[in-house]
């Protein structure tokens, strides 16, 4: 039985497509000279169900299109030479016209493969989803890694689909949808599969992380109930928070060092900071095993404490990704962020001042934002001083809260997901903005958020625009069209 776990194409006129281990999915037209967008998140579920079937004895590969900056063409050519009995991608809203015409084509190319559907539109809406895509032949929900292999293994016997946990699929007409499987323990999850990607295309250098740096992850899931959150939801499905041990990560790390040229490496956890003696002890195994590059973290901007600041220090940590989303109560309140902005000044200033470099998440649009909360928030960033920023525009995905606040209140079109562009189209106004006036927003945030950079850190951010410039002119030309 031959298996293909792909990240197909996502094109649209001249952008390309960020799916895969993306919380924000969205669109660039901000290509480096290999074709593939500047900033790539590195696909965690995709690879370690690669992983995961290969352990178990199948005949598995694993396309990033995304990162191989492979064309549809190219890829449909593949599918024909390789000829899989089963074929998983993932769905997003965004691509999702994408996705669908996709599978339409390999219904035709390959009609005897079994085709699957994951991510986070199949876990919200996937009854919906089938009926709109009959080509799938099933989805995956929530953490699809173990759904996945089962899957595998009935298909490979011949067994019933029936009882699969986690798993929607077609029986006499009609959508089975199976309960929702129970989470994977984490440390028996073997590694990503990284050998069949281009790894040192995988970079994430906010706050001039130096690149190329590789993406790990050492916990899932996240305690808080932020409306707009999609992974909460729809890839974990409840608020408990689960760990890897600290050995192992540090042991992958070293790993990961050692057979690529990497300079850093980034924990793209949902909240690394969760839990205190959870990173203390990671520390303390970076430094066992002699570990000695830079790391950067996702945090949480009141949950560290000067002790576990300085440790993190000590043992490499050179910045962190704190998710503001605003500086207005208000919104805070009303989106259930659950942060307090006096404590989250108190810990960016602790953390400036362990040497330690602060990028700042921002979201634009959220339920109650004004043009006077837009401008709170800059006046808050301007008071704390960030060395990176972030600026996305709230986007309202099905299986969210935000999403049945949006359609309540009327803000977005149920039926079209062709705005579904955090990085720089708003699908959704508020009672106070509207759709354009968003846009407009984050095009001079953007322009601030460039300025404010030189100001803070005018070498650093020379040295990085430099490099961008040569990697990709299309990122100079695009400053250059916002401040014109």
């Amino acid at each position: 039985m031959k298996i293909l776990i792909a990240n197909p194409p996502w094109r649209k006129g001249g952008k390309y497509g960020i799916r895969s281990g993306c919380r924000f999915p969205y669109l660039t037209d901000e290509l480096s000279w290999e074709g593939v967008p500047l900033w790539i998140p590195f696909p965690f579920t995709p690879a370690q169900t690669s992983a995961l079937l290969k352990r178990h004895g199948f005949n598995v590969q694993f396309w990033d299109c995304i990162a191989e900056g492979e064309s549809l063409d190219g890829f449909i050519n593949r599918i024909k030479e390789f000829s899989p009995d089963l074929y998983i991608q993932e769905i997003v809203t965004p691509s999702f016209s994408t996705d669908k015409a996709i599978l339409e084509t390999l219904r035709n190319v390959a009609p005897k493969c079994f085709l699957a559907g994951a991510g986070s539109m199949v876990t919200s809406i996937g009854s919906e989803i089938l009926d709109k895509v009959p080509q799938l032949d099933a989805g995956l929900t929530y953490e699809w890694e173990e759904t996945a292999l089962e899957l595998a293994q009935r298909l490979d016997t011949g067994k019933s689909l029936f009882g699969t946990k986690g798993l929607l699929y077609r029986l006499n007409g009609k959508v089975v949808n199976e309960p929702r499987r129970s989470p994977p323990d984490l440390n028996k999850l073997p590694w990503p599969d990284r050998d069949s990607v281009p790894m040192l295309r995988y970079n994430d250098d906010f706050a001039f992380l130096p690149v190329p740096n590789v993406q790990l992850y050492t916990e899932r899931g996240c305690p808080y109930r932020c409306v707009f959150c999609d992974w909460i939801n729809t890839r974990y499905g409840d608020r408990s928070v689960r760990f890897r041990d600290p050995g192992d990560v540090a042991d992958e790390v070293k790993y990961c060092l050692e057979k690529w040229s990497f300079k850093a490496f980034y924990f793209d956890d949902d909240t690394f900071n969760i839990n205190k003696s959870h990173v203390l002890r990671l520390c303390e195994e970076f430094g066992k095993r002699g570990i000695n590059k830079p790391w950067a973290a996702m945090c949480r901007a009141d949950l560290f404490d000067r002790e576990t600041l300085v440790e993190c220090r000590k043992a490499g940590l050179f910045a962190v990704k704190y998710g503001i989303e605003s500086a207005d109560e208000k919104i805070l309140k009303t989106i259930r962020k659950e942060l307090s902005i006096e404590k989250s000044e108190e810990v960016i200033r602790t953390t400036r001042e362990n040497g330690i470099k602060v990028h700042l998440t921002i979201v634009i649009g959220l339920p109650g934002e004004t043009e006077n909360s837009i401008r709170k928030t800059w006046k808050f960033i301007k008071k704390v001083k960030p060395d990176y920023l972030q600026f996305s525009i709230a986007t309202p995905y099905p299986g969210t809260e935000l999403y049945q606040m949006a359609l309540e209140k009327k803000w977005i079109n149920p039926h079209d997901y062709t705005n579904f562009n955090a990085d720089s189209q708003a699908a959704m106004k508020t009672d106070s903005l509207s759709r354009e006036t968003i846009e407009a927003w984050v095009r001079k945030l953007n322009l601030w958020r460039i300025a404010l950079q030189l100001i803070n850190n005018p070498f650093n951010s020379i040295k990085m625009y430099a490099r961008k410039a040569i990697n990709s002119p299309r990122k100079i030309f695009n400053l250059a069209r916002s401040l014109f």
